[in-house]
């Protein structure tokens, strides 16, 4: 049987479509040197299915964030801290490797350098980097106080991490396997592993 959709999930399944031609578009070629008519031509639809759906370039960029943004996976409320960690490097370890993953990585690259260039579109870039950096502060807030650094100050060491590491990771997993990311984390935090010391 033909499977029957209602408006809106027709809707939301033109959306995804769309994002994921921009995405892998804009990992290949650049933001600069897609249109959206190749955007739209590459999922299959017209030009007027970007519009009727986005404002834009800018609206499709800021959705493309979002969307990241909202497949983070939740965490308990008040986890202990070794069962965070061990959630965090789960998740990272299983998830930089895979392909999707890897095309986001060259969109993001992408989306950043764009956003430096063009102070007109620096906002939703910077929009999307303070909601990321305060989902992780929300989290380590529910582990308590006894922390070696703040809550804000955390957050932007571990972007920094899960970043810089999965950048290395893709061009040089030999020299900085994805563990690296989890061996962070640890030392960042100060937790000792089974040997009994902080991770070098």
């Amino acid at each position: 049987m033909t499977e029957r959709l209602t408006r809106a999930q027709q809707r939301e399944r033109t959306v995804q479509r769309l994002l994921d031609s921009a995405e892998e578009l804009f990992a290949e070629r650049g933001i600069h040197q897609t249109s959206l008519d190749q955007i739209a031509a590459a999922a299959g639809l017209t030009k007027g299915a970007v519009y009727a759906n986005f404002g834009g370039k800018k609206d499709l960029i800021a959705a493309l964030l979002q969307r990241k943004l909202d497949d983070d996976e939740p965490v308990p409320e008040r986890p202990s801290l070794r069962s965070w960690i061990d959630t965090l490097a789960d998740s990272y370890e299983s998830n930089v490797p895979r392909p999707e993953t890897r095309r986001f990585a060259m969109a993001f690259v992408e989306l950043w350098l764009f956003g430096m260039r063009d102070e007109g579109h620096r906002g939703a870039l910077r929009d999307w980097l303070r909601a990321v950096r305060e989902h992780h502060a929300r989290e380590v807030r529910a582990l308590g106080d006894d922390l070696p650094l703040p809550a804000a100050e955390t957050a932007a060491l571990l972007m920094a991490l899960d970043i810089g590491i999965g950048l290395q990771f893709m061009t040089d997993p030999e020299a900085v396997p994805a563990h690296t990311y989890t061996r962070g984390v640890e030392a960042l935090l100060g937790v000792r592993r089974a040997g009994g010391s902080v991770p070098r």
